[in-house]
């Protein structure tokens, strides 16, 4: 078995929400999470006059944005202890358009990966090369089925030995 994968370790979330000027705007696209951490990111370096929370914005990485305005970032840990002091100061800046309305440590998210088996069946392989050369328009024969299942299943060196079995003169 698989260890487990520990998931998003060292890292903060901020929830956000729009500003209800921003939201009045109706027909405006919503921003991608990228782009949220990059306007907070931008807000915080600015803060010239907090050396320390303009450094840890700085050092901050993208690590995922959830449904309903969940921002998820991570960096080493004494920049995390630099944005928790700055929020319990007030004296964290939001990103342009949004408001913080909390921030928290996010515990690892434990992952147990699920072993696949070695071998895949024969007619999921057979299956899925005749429908991947259908969209691509190739002209599915022996020989360019072989080349498909060579170049897209290397490492298997039994292709030739099936191939003649399914098509035997």
């Amino acid at each position: 078995m698989a260890r487990p994968v520990q998931l998003a370790p060292g890292s903060l979330a901020l929830v956000l929400c729009r500003l209800e000027a921003q939201e009045a705007t109706g027909g405006a696209e919503e921003p991608g999470g990228r782009a949220v951490f990059r306007a907070f990111c931008r807000a915080n370096t600015r803060c010239f006059w907090n050396s320390r929370l303009a450094r840890a914005a700085s050092r901050l990485a993208f690590q995922g944005w959830l449904r309903r305005g969940v921002l998820l970032v991570h960096a080493p840990p004494a920049s995390l202890q630099v944005l928790r002091d700055a929020w319990c100061r007030r004296a964290l800046r939001p990103p342009r358009g949004f408001r913080i309305r909390a921030v928290g440590d996010v515990f690892p998210v434990q992952m147990n990966p699920i072993a696949q088996s070695q071998f895949i069946p024969l007619a999921e392989v057979l299956c899925c090369a005749v429908s991947d050369m259908n969209a691509a328009q190739i002209v599915v024969t022996q020989e360019s089925l072989l080349e498909h299942l060579v170049k897209h299943y290397p490492g298997h060196r039994v292709w030739h030995l099936i191939t003649q079995s399914f098509w035997m003169d």
